[in-house]
């Protein structure tokens, strides 16, 4: 049986938790699985499918890269696999994948070739610099490559990946963690409608354009109120009269968000870089309509875009009138033969 290796290192996000689960389930009858990871207990769901390596190593750039290069010392694999950071982390499994004569796939998991367009200040150069000078050479040790959506593939020949080597493949979604699920206590008034944002509060996740669409949409209709689920970023500002509309839930326990997601009537992401983020196609999973920026490869799960902060505000306004877009192509069931078929190159 084949053996492949994805290499986590020294991130634990609960995103990669669960996008490296949904690969062991779905690879782990027809493959032997390892995981290189510094941070096995973060991850420990995972030891399910995956046989964990890299616990004696430091959670530092060098300790991660340690840990692989040790893994290849006294493991064989038949493919390599970076779970993110395709720029650095790229980097270190393809240089060690050239030194070992392993192939390498090299997974585009966010929109990070474009990320210097919409960073600021001292950022802009040094994002250019990470995502598009490192990034290009990283591109360039991968024999194969995972994009999460048509504007990913795109980014990816553009930077000089052949066509015919790219294979399009979401980050797949867990169908089953919406079922049976409780409502939160949101202390939300009966008669409002729950417009969700869940995720790091930034400039490049667009709070400045909730701050500025938040009291407009208010105006037109004082019966929503604003969920903002995760502890970090910076707190809306608005003005005080519209405060009581404003709910801050803080830091959700891992896997308590689809409960959010089905207690939400409309998801929002403003975002300005993004992949395919994974709270678009959960939400959808949990029957949450979404607007969210059409950026990246947000417009292959939803038809509910926007460009413009007017387009936004109007959306919202009149949410109802949306379609709630089908995430069937985005589960893991539905996304199994894919993978499958992908990996059974090596």
């Amino acid at each position: 049986m084949k053996r492949i290796c994805f290499f986590a290192g020294s991130k634990s996000a609960f995103n990669i938790l669960f996008d490296t689960l949904n690969f062991g389930w779905m690879l782990q009858e027809d493959f032997e699985l390892d995981l290189v990871t510094t941070k096995p207990d973060e991850l420990e769901p995972l030891a399910e499918f995956f046989e964990m390596h890299g616990s004696s190593f430091s959670s530092t750039r060098v300790g991660e890269a340690r840990a692989l290069a040790r893994y290849l010392d006294r493991n064989q694999p038949d493919v390599l696999v970076n779970v993110v950071e395709p720029s650095i982390h790229g980097t270190t499994v393809g240089v060690l994948a050239s030194r070992h004569n392993l192939p390498f796939v090299y997974r585009y998991s966010g929109d990070l070739f474009d990320l210097y367009r919409v960073s600021h200040g001292w950022r802009k150069p040094a994002q250019f610099a990470l995502n598009n000078v490192l990034g290009r050479f990283a591109l360039s040790t991968g024999d194969s490559y995972m994009a999460l959506g048509p504007t990913g593939k795109m980014r990816l020949i553009n930077h000089g990946a052949p066509p015919s080597d790219i294979g399009v493949l979401p980050p797949p979604i867990n169908e089953n963690r919406f079922d049976a699920i409780e409502e939160p206590d949101l202390s939300v008034p009966n008669d409002r409608k729950v417009i969700l944002y869940a995720g790091r509060r930034s400039r490049i996740k667009g709070m400045n354009d909730l701050n500025t669409a938040i009291p407009e949409i208010l105006k037109r209709r004082d019966d929503l109120q604003f969920v903002f689920v995760g502890s970090h970023g910076i707190d809306p500002d608005i003005p005080s009269r519209f405060q009581d509309h404003v709910t801050m839930v803080g830091r959700v326990p891992l896997g308590g968000m689809p409960s959010y997601f089905s207690a939400a009537d409309l998801l929002v992401l403003p975002t300005y870089n993004e992949g395919l983020p994974r709270v678009v196609t959960e939400a959808l999973c949990a029957g949450t309509p979404v607007v969210a920026r059409d950026v990246a490869d947000i417009a292959s799960a939803t038809e509910n875009t926007f460009d413009t902060i007017d387009e936004f505000i109007n959306m919202v306004v009149s949410f109802e009138n949306l379609p709630l877009d089908n995430a069937t192509p985005f589960t893991r069931s539905a996304l199994r033969d894919d993978y499958l078929e992908f990996f059974s190159q090596f």
